[in-house]
């Protein structure tokens, strides 16, 4: 009985440093990453300092950055992947001295970003892993223009697309809650200041 009590106490002894070591980030850790960003960076706003001078009046609506990430980890400090973005936005220009002399533009623009990710790792404990990382790729941004001149009655449309290289650099953090769920936050240069979301591990 004693030789087994021994033995349960060894094999106890032998485990824990496994468990108590355990990372939040490793080689072969899978995340994926559910998030939502704000304020609009420059990225978002370039046309809106171009235009908005030329008129009295602008008011900018923008609805955040829906973001969608995938991470492989290649190393216990190392992890590559993919992140996708979504953001809308509404400018309204108005100039104008009277309802009948009143010039109106109305841009409406959708962009969509996708980048190679490449972020390095700090697994502070278990549950908590700090992270910076920098994404290569492109942003492609359309743009819908409703523009009225009430002096000629006359209404113009235009749609413009355009594809650019891209790159962003931030840093962040990320807690488990759970084994596989958890939540994270991020600031840096992208086309949001700052995001935050959940994140599944597997």
């Amino acid at each position: 009985m004693k030789t087994i009590r021994i033995a349960m106490l060894l094999l106890i002894l032998v485990s824990a440093p496994a468990v108590s070591f355990a990372q939040a980030f490793a080689d072969g850790t899978n995340l994926i990453f559910v998030g939502f960003g704000l304020p609009p960076g420059t990225k978002l706003t370039a046309q809106t300092e171009t235009v908005s001078p030329l008129y009295s009046v602008h008011t900018l609506h923008n609805y955040g950055t829906a973001i969608l990430r995938y991470e492989h980890g290649m190393h216990k400090y190392f992890g590559i992947g993919l992140n996708l973005e979504y953001s809308a936005s509404s400018d309204v220009y108005t100039d104008g001295t009277t309802s009948s002399q009143t010039y109106n533009t109305t841009i409406n623009r959708s962009v969509i970003g996708g980048y190679l990710r490449m972020n390095g790792h700090y697994p502070a404990t278990d549950k908590l892993d700090f992270y910076a990382g920098v994404g290569l790729g492109y942003l492609y941004t359309l743009d819908h223009t409703d523009a009225t001149y009430p002096v000629t009655s006359q209404n113009n449309s235009t749609t413009t697309k355009t594809l650019n290289f891209d790159w962003q650099a931030s840093v962040g953090a990320r807690f488990m809650v759970k084994q596989g769920f958890g939540v994270f936050a991020e600031v840096g240069y992208a086309t949001t200041a700052c995001q935050v979301g959940f994140v599944l591990k597997f």
